[in-house]
């Protein structure tokens, strides 16, 4: 529903698997994307893909995979692994549907999707919890990006992205979000707003990783 519409607009789409399973745990999932970032950026020649305009996009787990591989960046132990060391995981755009970006706030504390994440209890380690937490890594270099959430998301609440766009405007980096009111998690599965954030996409990648004339 995503990459072949893109790919067909003319950008080269990859998609990126990443360890699930315990005991791979954090932060393996992140050192899987940026190895991706890092073998496209590598094989940038073969696969005519522009090394200087590379853009992440995920949903819900994804989507908090995406936002760390945007704002981590120089923190070695992410980008461990996987071969292409010294080859940039940097990006210029990202985009977030309705991903977690604080670990540390109530919703994410005895939640058992995130404590099979980490491993632990925020009781036994809230500083892991901030450390797999993007806003913890949010300075004014972070790349543009582009934000869809429902308003009344179960799963991750749109305080979440609530709190990403403040903090993204403080630091004055490019961002929009599409506040979707009444809508919940993976509400872009419903054909109409479907082709509502494909439209917000394609305008925000336009201005962000515009294609070659």
């Amino acid at each position: 529903y995503y990459a072949l519409p893109f790919a067909q607009k003319g950008y080269v789409v990859a998609s990126v698997e990443y360890r699930t399973e315990a005991p791979e745990r954090f932060p393996g999932q992140v050192q899987d994307v940026k190895c991706a970032v890092r073998w496209l950026r590598a094989n940038a020649e073969k696969y005519s893909v522009n090394p200087d305009a590379i853009g992440v996009v995920g949903w819900s787990a994804g989507a908090h995979l995406a936002l760390m591989t945007a704002y981590a960046v120089n923190v070695p132990e992410f980008d461990a692994g996987g071969g292409n060391e010294g080859v940039s995981s940097k990006v210029h755009a990202c985009i977030d549907f309705y991903g977690p970006v604080d670990l540390t706030a109530p919703y994410a504390q005895g939640n058992g999707i995130v404590e099979g994440f980490l491993g632990k209890k925020y009781s036994e380690d809230a500083a892991l919890y901030a450390k797999a937490s993007p806003l913890s890594y949010l300075t004014a270099e972070a790349p543009p990006t582009l934000i869809f959430h429902g308003t009344v998301d179960s799963l991750v609440p749109v305080s979440e992205s609530d709190a990403l766009v403040a903090k993204l405007k403080e630091l004055n980096v490019p961002c929009f979000m599409d506040r979707l009111g009444g809508w919940p998690h993976v509400m872009d599965a419903q054909m109409d707003i479907n082709a509502r954030v494909m439209h917000f996409s394609s305008a925000f990648l336009k201005k962000f990783l515009p294609l070659p004339q």
